[in-house]
């Protein structure tokens, strides 16, 4: 075990210890300490990130692991629909009326969905580097950058950890989130009470073409939504006009990314960027990433896997 390992350990315990225990489980882990300096990591963010989730264990490591074992299931479904996709060029479904059929009311045995799902996520924030560097973006270009109150939505709701993360850093917010699933809801309200931010969120049941604000928000978080959509660009004007004048969104979607209820197939970020302007958005900073390494340098070629992260504004 090298210095750069022995430097973090005695000062990111649990990050350490989960790094081990997937560099133990999975062979897809097995560099994940070289990795951690390619990357590079935030160890602060990820040590963060690693005791909010230990916190809704009820600090039980047993069942943290057990959750651990849920990004180990994304991975291989990611790769698995990912080589179906680039067979195929398609996703394997392109409505949502599929997909609750198909995914969520005939579940197949080992599909991944619901809170599974969301636990996944939440540690892809640290161990998948694509998303661990948005999520650094996100707090420096976005969350660092807010005026000293406002209001803040996210839509959809997701595990919680963007408006979260949000409220921690500009604690006189307050946010509110939407979405229509019951365990996506349940899921960040623990995540914002363990955070102790439970008086700022109201949590909303609702289908986001529904929201309608007289009092438009300052901020808007839109994470990993717009590829499971039939109609992106409804869902930017739907943003648009619930912004406040002066307002930012953060959004981030995927081109050529397959996963088990991805909808809208983008096949290159100016398709992104086509819908964006359509909306009459206006792009202000933006972030691309290659998903895969043999990638690198082809970010605005067509069929390229990549991770899209932008702020917006009217």
């Amino acid at each position: 075990m090298n210095s750069h390992i022995h430097s973090f350990e005695k000062e990111f315990p649990l990050y350490f210890k989960t790094c081990m225990y997937l560099k133990e489980s999975s062979f897809m882990y097995k560099d994940v300490f070289t990795q951690d300096k390619k990357t590079p990591v935030n160890h602060v963010l990820a040590e963060q990130i690693c005791q909010e989730v230990l916190a809704m264990c009820d600090g039980k490591w047993e069942e943290y692991a057990l959750r651990l074992n849920n990004l180990l299931d994304i991975n291989v479904e990611f790769l698995k629909l990912q080589r179906l996709l680039n067979k195929t060029g398609s996703y394997l479904y392109t409505t949502f009326e599929e997909v609750e059929r198909e995914v969520f009311k005939n579940k197949k045995n080992g599909a991944l969905e619901g809170v599974d799902y969301l636990w996944g996520v939440i540690f892809s924030h640290i161990f998948w580097v694509t998303h661990h560097r948005l999520f650094n973006f996100f707090i420096e270009e976005f969350s660092g950058k807010a005026a000293q109150e406002g209001k803040c939505l996210e839509a959809p709701t997701g595990s919680g950890i963007f408006l979260t993360h949000f409220l921690y850093q500009n604690p006189k917010w307050k946010g509110v989130t939407v979405d229509l699933s019951d365990t996506a809801i349940e899921f960040a309200k623990k995540f914002a009470e363990i955070n102790g931010l439970t008086p700022q969120v109201e949590q909303v049941k609702m289908n986001i073409f529904e929201l309608e604000r007289a009092e438009k928000f300052n901020r808007i978080i839109c994470v990993e939504f717009i590829e499971h959509v039939e109609d992106p660009v409804g869902i930017y004007k739907k943003l648009a006009s619930q912004l406040a004048d002066g307002g930012k969104i953060f959004l981030t979607t995927v081109a050529w990314a397959a996963f088990i209820d991805h909808i809208y197939l983008y096949k290159n970020a100016e398709e992104i960027r086509a819908h964006i302007r359509e909306a009459g958005l206006v792009i202000e900073k933006e972030y691309l990433q290659n998903i895969f390494p043999k990638d690198e340098g082809r970010l605005e070629d067509d069929k390229v896997a990549l991770n899209y992260t932008a702020v917006l504004t009217k």
